[in-house]
């Protein structure tokens, strides 16, 4: 009962930081923190420069598929810092992905926003964890210009609208194109990377 209680209090605690936003997590790549546990954009001008790249990609070409074809044409690469491991902290380079690429986009961060209880993690009963995403509303923090960003919030808000818009045209209403037949059987199930058009 009394381990129960102690961590009952240490989440409790844990919960409070969040609400005010003082609560010191693991940053996304193009942050970190500084002597005083502030945020601060990373020193690394390269590091900056391919945040910014990204970011302007994006509001250039309007998909994530797009900004990943970018980056690859064009043989740049985006910057990691490893997690985990006897080389924890540092920084290594490689391709872009269309996942990562999802990831800094959908990260408030980048935004100079602060979050917390953006998924919910539940034990399965075969093993694992399932993690859920919540709805924006039922996060438990989320504190706009919390720090500094690379992008403006106005600008976070419309990257969310376009990607809706694109995971709309990627999803559910291509599976009401019925099959045809003839040489286009792709026909109204092929969507354009750039302008989401079929």
């Amino acid at each position: 009962a009394e381990l129960h209680f102690l961590r009952a209090r240490l989440r409790g605690g844990i919960l409070s930081k969040a609400r005010r936003g003082e609560l010191a997590s693991p940053l996304p790549v193009g942050f970190v923190y500084d002597d005083q546990e502030r945020v601060q954009l990373d020193p690394d001008t390269q590091v900056q420069q391919a945040v910014r790249l990204l970011f302007a990609t994006f509001r250039r070409t309007g998909t994530a598929l797009a900004t990943v074809k970018h980056f690859h044409n064009q043989g740049v690469l985006f910057p990691r810092r490893l997690r985990a491991g006897p080389r924890k902290g540092e920084l290594i380079w490689g391709e872009l992905g269309h996942s990562r690429t999802l990831e800094l986009l959908h990260n408030p961060r980048y935004a100079g926003a602060f979050f917390f209880g953006r998924c919910r993690t539940r034990p399965r009963l075969e093993g694992g964890y399932q993690v859920r995403e919540l709805a924006r509303e039922d996060w438990l923090a989320l504190i706009p210009n919390a720090h500094v960003g690379y992008i403006t919030w106005d600008e976070y808000e419309d990257n969310e609208r376009r990607l809706r818009e694109c995971a709309q045209a990627y999803g559910h209403d291509r599976r009401k194109s019925p099959p045809r037949e003839g040489p286009a059987l792709l026909q109204g199930l092929v969507v354009c990377g750039v302008c989401g058009g079929r």
